[in-house]
């Protein structure tokens, strides 16, 4: 009977007010209302708008049936409301579910949304108050999951169906009742209390610096009554290394008294934090049932732990290529650096130190090279183009790689380390003078005669030489004196550049019948002299004075006036060539049968291989020269090649020239000339197995020794062995001096690592051969280094007090004991080694 007068009501209700609807929902499919769109439209402000005539030309163009005829076809028609079949009690929640079916079924899907409006009783928790509808065919159904009912008496709740529909978006108003619920009672109704929002989860959350983490929260609602809306808010102070990710805020529908709810807060925590704790202040805001507000607060702790290492660029490897230098030529030199920490190192600046035009010059561009970041334990790589300068001379020389950065705050940094590149000798790319087309008197001249002297100076050699000074003296002063000046200076000559002078001197009446040397002296320097002794270039020639009324008797002489070796220095073991030539100093007379024969000094040393031999033999030839005739003032030259033996002395060794000629009259002479061989040995140095632990730990100083040997023929001088590495050192130097052949001598110094990791470092063995030529080895040792390990105490507490002190007596006598033997060891090392330099 209820239902068939509530039917009768609805199309009553119907006939009366076409607009509208109701569909009462107890899960009953029966009460069902048909909604038409031909005459339910609403405007975009919701309004009903059923005259067009009253529309705003403002307003969004919504399409009536009079504007598209085709829409009037289209119907909804809510065909079912299911709120359960069971009784809804106040504050409980049910499901609601709404069916749609559209007219013409024939229709394609539109989309059609259902969004429910603001009632007294009901209320959506946990989504939205707007779904869409699912279709299946014809039929369009949305489901609710959750509907706060309150208790009250009205069963209504206003409904909004919107669709769209060719383009167009329209809406339908409406309403639905839920039936199957019971109010409460007068006498049940009692004033809402007061909601309590606390945090009951752990306040304190642990984290890493650099790291981002999720801060679980549970808030309770320890009052009984309800607490709404509630919105939950985190706060972190400013300068605080904490930084919250997103909003920062969560909301909440509603909390039972009683009851709990879990949210969470994201946060990121700065890489350089402090190793501290950090506050995280929490705001409540929240209503009760009947709409009174309310607001409270509380802390949560975040303790960060910083286990970061600040940034600490050094250097991974060098690269040098070539790996001997040449003066005047580049040379590239790279780095790989590495950044030891686990921050991050920015405004990374790298500069080179000892940079002049007396050692080395960037070949092109700035002295320094940037580099934005290097993340920590990552590399980078940068290169410089040096030139070593034609005034270094051979060896090693070390430059300064300087490094400026910064960490993420702005922190500066500075470092610096030493490097060395390998330049090779310079010999030979000096300046070097000559005289040539030398002429001077031939034959005899007589008292009061002028005397010409004239020459071509020239640079045969690879530079200019500068501040050149000629002189041209006479040995004796009463019989040949100066008519022109007999110095003069020349400011500078290039490479193959020469200049012809002239010097005019008198015979005095005071001269006698004989020769008088006349003596040419060049002083210069160069690029490679200055601050040292300058070149100088020597020549003589002679003057023969006849004395008025004397005969000229002359005596041909045979001499060797020059001589040169290749190679220049002439090493033990190998061969070289030698040039000489033989020069007719008479003016009037020739030689002829000229007999030349070579002698070299005979070896001594009776522990040698050949003893009793000679130094220098001939090679693929005899040591002996014949030569037919030399004119007046002629030259001739001659070659032969000689084997310098294995065990020379490095040394200047004398070959003699034994001279047998006559002269045009048929008498015979005999004459000698020396003629000086230096001889250099290859000098060896062995050097033994270095020992050192193959474990360290840092900060402990850890004994490196080695033992070396000179196997060589020769003396190594100023013999110095010294310690390189990114360490610090103990007696890092031990300069020997004179290093004697056959000898053997060692080295101990002290290392202390600064960091942890592969440790690499070398032994520098630096001398002087026989020839002057620096020469330096390099032995290179890697070292384990681990963290200091902490001293077990547990040992030493075990122990009771009186036998404590017992034991430490005894260790204490047995240290002083240790340590007056090593003293006394290291002493008399010392002494043997001669002076060590510590750096």
């Amino acid at each position: 009977m209820r239902k068939l007068i509530s039917i009768i009501l609805i199309l009553l209700m119907l006939i009366q007010t076409p607009i509208w609807g109701i569909a009462e929902g107890n899960s009953s499919k029966e009460q069902t209302t048909k909604i038409s769109t031909e005459t339910h439209i609403n405007d975009q402000n919701g309004n009903n708008n059923g005259n067009n005539d009253n529309k705003d030309n403002n307003e969004e163009d919504i399409t009536t049936s009079e504007e598209n005829p085709e829409d009037s076809n289209v119907s909804i028609i809510i065909t079912d409301v299911d709120s359960g079949e069971t009784t809804i009690r106040p504050n409980n929640t049910f499901t609601l579910k709404i069916a749609l079916k559209v007219y013409p079924e024939t229709t394609e899907k539109i989309p059609i949304y259902v969004q429910l409006e603001k009632s007294d009783s009901f209320s959506p928790v946990g989504t939205g108050s707007r779904k869409k509808a699912v279709p299946d065919k014809s039929i369009y159904t949305v489901t609710f999951d959750k509907i706060y009912y309150n208790g009250g008496d009205n069963t209504t709740i206003p409904i909004t169906i919107s669709y769209d529909l060719n383009g167009k978006t329209r809406s339908i108003s409406d309403y639905i009742s839920i039936t199957n619920i019971s109010p409460s009672k007068e006498e049940d109704k009692k004033t809402e209390g007061d909601p309590n929002i606390t945090i009951v989860s752990s306040k304190t959350i642990s984290g890493q610096a650099g790291e981002s983490l999720y801060v679980p929260i549970t808030i309770k609602n320890s009052s009984d009554s309800w607490a709404r809306n509630i919105t939950v808010t985190a706060e972190i102070e400013g300068g605080s290394p904490i930084a919250l990710r997103g909003s920062g805020h969560e909301d909440i529908y509603y909390l039972r008294g009683g009851k709990t709810e879990d949210i969470q807060f994201r946060v990121d925590i700065d890489e350089y934090a402090e190793s501290k704790t950090y506050p995280i202040k929490i705001n409540f805001q929240f209503y009760n049932s009947d709409g009174k507000s309310y607001t409270g607060s509380d802390t949560v702790y975040i303790k960060v732990e910083n286990k970061n290492k600040k940034p600490l660029i050094s250097i991974n490897k060098i690269d040098i290529k070539p790996e001997v230098s040449e003066a005047d030529k580049p040379t590239k030199v790279g780095f790989q650096l590495i950044n030891n920490g686990t921050l991050e190192a920015r405004d990374i600046k790298i500069s080179l130190g000892g940079i002049g035009n007396d050692t080395f010059t960037i070949a092109s561009g700035l002295n320094s090279r940037y580099i934005d970041r290097i993340s920590g334990g990552k590399t980078a790589y940068v290169e410089f183009e040096i030139i070593p300068s034609i005034k270094l001379p051979g060896g090693s020389h070390g430059l300064d790689l300087v490094l400026n950065y910064k960490d993420g705050t702005g922190q500066s940094y500075e470092d610096s380390s030493k490097f060395f590149v390998n330049v090779a000798s310079n010999k030979g790319r000096g300046s070097n003078l000559i005289i040539e087309n030398l002429i001077y008197p031939d034959g005899a001249v007589g008292h009061n005669k002028d005397v010409n002297i004239g020459f071509t100076l020239k640079n045969v050699g690879k530079m200019d030489a500068k501040n050149i000074k000629v002189s041209v003296e006479s040995s004796d002063q009463a019989a040949i004196v100066p008519k022109t000046v007999s110095i003069k200076k020349i400011e500078s000559l290039a490479p193959n550049q020469s200049e012809r002078l002239s010097f005019i001197f008198l015979t005095t009446k005071d001269g006698e019948t004989r020769n008088y040397p006349i003596n040419i002296t060049v002083e210069y320097e160069d690029d490679l002299t200055e601050g040292q002794e300058k070149h100088t270039l020597t020549q003589y020639v002679g003057v023969y004075i006849v004395k008025p009324g004397d005969d000229i008797k002359t005596t041909p002489k045979l001499i060797i006036d020059k001589y040169s070796f290749e190679p220049n220095l002439v090493r033990a073991g190998e061969n070289f060539t030698m040039s000489l030539s033989f020069f007719n100093t008479n003016s009037q007379k020739a030689v002829r049968n000229i007999k030349i024969f070579l002698t070299a000094e005979e070896k001594t040393d009776p522990n040698s291989q050949s003893s009793g031999g000679n130094v220098f033999t001939p090679v693929g030839s005899s040591n002996t020269f014949y030569i037919d005739s030399i004119p007046p003032k002629g030259r001739v030259e001659k070659v032969i090649t000689m084997f310098t033996v294995p065990d020379a002395k490095a040394k200047t060794h004398t070959v003699t020239a034994n001279f047998e000629y006559e002269d045009s009259d048929g008498t015979q002479y005999t004459a000698t000339e020396l003629i000086g061989v230096p001889v250099v040995q290859q000098s060896k140095l062995e050097i033994g197995e270095i020992s050192l632990p193959s474990e360290a730990f840092v900060g402990e100083a850890i004994p490196i020794s080695v033992e070396f040997y000179n196997t060589g023929k020769v003396t190594l001088y100023n013999m110095m062995v010294k310690l390189e590495g990114n360490f610090q050192t103990e007696d890092s130097r031990y300069y020997i001096g004179n290093f004697e052949m056959g000898t053997s001598d060692y080295f101990e110094g002290t290392i202390i690592p600064e960091e942890t990791g592969e440790l690499t470092g070398y032994l520098v063995f630096t001398y002087e051969d026989s020839s002057g030529e620096v020469v330096e080895i390099r032995e290179e040792f890697t070292l384990n280094v681990m963290e200091a390990m902490p001293m077990d105490e547990s040992l030493e507490d075990m122990v009771p007090e009186e036998e404590s002190k017992g034991f430490k007596g005894i260790w204490i006598a047995l240290i002083l004991i240790a340590a007056s033997i090593g003293g006394f060891i290291f002493y008399k090392k010392k002494k043997e080694k001669g002076m060590a330099l510590d750096e």
